[in-house]
C-alpha cells in the first residue's frame, strides 16, 4: 500500500512539473504569429536559455520583446532581413521581414537570436559583432542536431550557411564577421 500511495505521489509531482514547464515556456507575451512562436520554442528546445530569458524580459527594458513579421519597406529597410526598435511606451519590438514568413523555423530562430542581441539599444559595431555571433552559434547548434536543414534552398538559409562558413575561415573567433561589419554600409555610422 505504501508503494502505491509513493507511486501515485510521484506521478503527481512529475505532472505537476511538466505542467509548470508548459506554461514557463508560453511565448503568448512575445507573439501571437505561431511560427514565430514555434521558432521560440525550438530556441528553447536547443538550450537558448540566455536569448529566451531576454525575451522574456531580463533585458535593459525589464520587458517582454513582441516579434513580428511585418513588411519592413515602410520603414525604408526593405532590405534587411530583420531589426528591433524601441516603441514610444518603452519596450522593444523585433520586425522580422514578411518576405520570411515561410522561412524554415530554425532560420527564423536564428534571425530572433540575432535581433535578441539588440536589446540594450547601443548601436555599436561591438553589439553588431554580438549579434551575428549569436545567430551563427544558434545555426551551428541546428545544423549539429538536423545537418539537413542547411540544405534548403530557401534565401534565410543560404544567408546562415553563408554565415556559418565566414565564422568557420577564423575557427569562429568572429574576425571574418568583424570584417564585414566594418566594410558593410549599413553598419557604417556605428561607433
Amino acid at each position: 500500500m505504501k508503494k502505491l500511495f509513493l507511486i501515485i505521489l510521484v506521478t503527481i509531482t512529475i505532472l505537476f512539473s511538466k505542467a509548470n514547464v508548459i506554461q514557463a515556456n508560453d511565448f503568448a507575451e512575445n507573439t501571437a504569429n505561431t511560427r514565430i512562436a514555434a521558432s521560440l520554442y525550438m530556441l528553447n528546445d536547443l538550450g537558448q536559455k540566455d536569448v529566451i530569458a531576454l525575451l522574456k524580459g531580463q533585458n535593459a527594458t525589464g520587458k517582454p520583446i513582441r516579434i513580428m513579421f511585418r513588411n519592413l519597406a515602410i520603414y525604408g529597410a526593405g532590405d534587411c532581413e530583420a531589426f528591433t526598435t524601441k516603441t514610444k511606451a518603452g519596450s522593444l519590438v523585433i520586425f522580422i521581414n514578411e518576405d520570411h514568413k515561410d522561412a524554415p523555423l530554425e532560420a527564423i530562430a536564428c534571425l530572433i537570436a540575432h535581433e535578441s542581441q539588440h536589446h540594450t539599444m547601443t548601436n555599436t559595431k561591438q553589439e553588431e559583432l554580438r549579434a551575428w555571433l549569436k545567430e551563427v552559434s544558434t545555426w551551428n547548434a541546428f545544423v549539429r542536431k538536423d545537418p539537413l536543414v542547411a540544405h534548403s534552398t530557401h534565401p534565410l538559409i543560404k544567408r546562415e550557411n553563408k554565415i556559418a562558413k565566414l565564422n568557420a575561415k577564423d575557427n569562429g573567433r568572429g574576425g571574418a564577421i568583424e570584417q564585414v561589419i566594418a566594410q558593410n554600409p549599413v553598419y557604417a555610422g556605428l561607433n
